[in-house]
């Protein structure tokens, strides 16, 4: 996210654009699901309701950055 507003694909604000809130959704629900999961020893409840959704939307966030980069490497 650094790279792309010092590149200048995003806004200089934060929240500004969709990339913005699914990091924030990314970081905070997902990754704390997982480590909340962890720390509580349910592997079930670290893999489906945390990692799962943190992958999903790691790949969304990379496709929507190379999206604002001008890059369309989708399925690569």
């Amino acid at each position: 996210m650094a790279g792309l507003r010092k590149d200048g694909a995003l806004g200089s604000r934060p929240y500004q654009k969709p990339i913005d809130f699914l990091l924030f959704d990314l970081w905070h629900y997902d990754g704390r699901t997982s480590k909340h999961g962890a720390l509580m020893g349910g592997a079930d409840f670290v893999q489906w309701p945390g990692n799962y959704p943190l992958l999903k939307k790691q790949t969304e966030l990379e496709a929507m950055a190379e999206e604002r980069r001008g890059k369309r490497t989708y399925g690569k």
